[in-house]
C-alpha cells in the first residue's frame, strides 16, 4: 500500500495507521519498512532504494541534517541516472508525498530520530 504520511516529527512520525519513533524509515509504492536509524546513507540503502526501480529518490537528512550521505550514493545515482533529492526529514516527507500525487515513480529514506 501506497504510504500516507499524516505527521512527521521527531520521534513522532505517522504512516498509514502506525506511529514511528526510533527507526530510520524506507517509503516506496508497496509501503513503508522501519529499518535501524543510522546517521548515513551508505551505497548499500541507496541500493536497496533502487529495487523499486525509481525515477526519484529522497534522502531526508534528519531534522537537524545530521546525516551524511557517503560520496559514493551520489556517484550511484549519477550512473543509476535516478535523480537524488537530499534535504531535511520534514521537508523530505512533503516532497515524497508531492510526488507520489504527481504520479511519479519515488522512494525515500527518512531519518526521523534527530
Amino acid at each position: 500500500m501506497l504510504p500516507k504520511i499524516k505527521k512527521v516529527g521527531l520521534r513522532n512520525t505517522h504512516i498509514n495507521d502506525e506511529v514511528y519513533k526510533d527507526n530510520d524509515l524506507f517509503l516506496h509504492a508497496s509501503g513503508v519498512e522501519a529499518v535501524d536509524a543510522t546517521r548515513r546513507v551508505s551505497k548499500k540503502d541507496f541500493d536497496k532504494l533502487l529495487l523499486y526501480e525509481p525515477e526519484i529518490a529522497i534522502l531526508g537528512t534528519g531534522f537537524n541534517e545530521k546525516v551524511t550521505i557517503d560520496s559514493s550514493v551520489m556517484d550511484a545515482a549519477k550512473k543509476s541516472k535516478v535523480e537524488l533529492v537530499v534535504m531535511p526529514t520534514d521537508k523530505a516527507a512533503k516532497k515524497f508525498q508531492e510526488l507520489v500525487r504527481s504520479g511519479k515513480k519515488v522512494v525515500a529514506k527518512l531519518h526521523i530520530t534527530c
